[in-house]
């Protein structure tokens, strides 16, 4: 996966503000680039296990995807954060994962974010493999 620094440091930070709650949001790129240039925020509406959930806002997804078409871009991906958790994909990212996008989790301890992982599912519904992240 390769990110634009500014992309990147953009989801840290939203995974910082939004700590102790998992944050979510899209990561956007030229269609057939290959490269995420830039993140956009999304609202997770998961109110009762915010600190271990999250469920992308359907009309963020609709805003996010005409933005994209209208600018020549596509969601390349997706990212959320684990608060005090690692920035590994559990059983239930995986389990609603798609085959194709990349998957990006921030780890964020006490506000601060740790560490980051990219991951790609085999195919609908996971497993997950490991997708390296260069930072370009």
């Amino acid at each position: 996966m390769k990110i634009a620094a500014d992309a990147l440091e953009a989801v840290k930070q939203h995974a910082a503000e939004g700590y102790p709650h998992e944050i979510c949001g899209f990561l956007v790129g030229p269609r057939r680039g290959g490269k995420i240039t830039h993140s956009v925020r999304a609202r997770n509406t998961v109110v009762d296990r915010a600190r271990d959930r999250y469920e992308i806002d359907p009309r963020d997804m609709i805003k996010a995807q005409r933005e994209a078409d209208d600018a020549g871009e596509d969601i390349l991906g997706y990212y959320h954060s684990h608060p005090d958790h690692p920035a590994r994909a559990s059983v239930f990212d995986a389990e609603r994962s798609w085959a194709g996008p990349v998957y990006l989790i921030v780890s964020c301890v006490e506000g601060e974010v740790v560490d980051a992982n990219a991951f790609i599912a085999r195919q609908d519904g996971g497993p997950f493999r490991d997708e390296p992240i260069e930072v370009a």
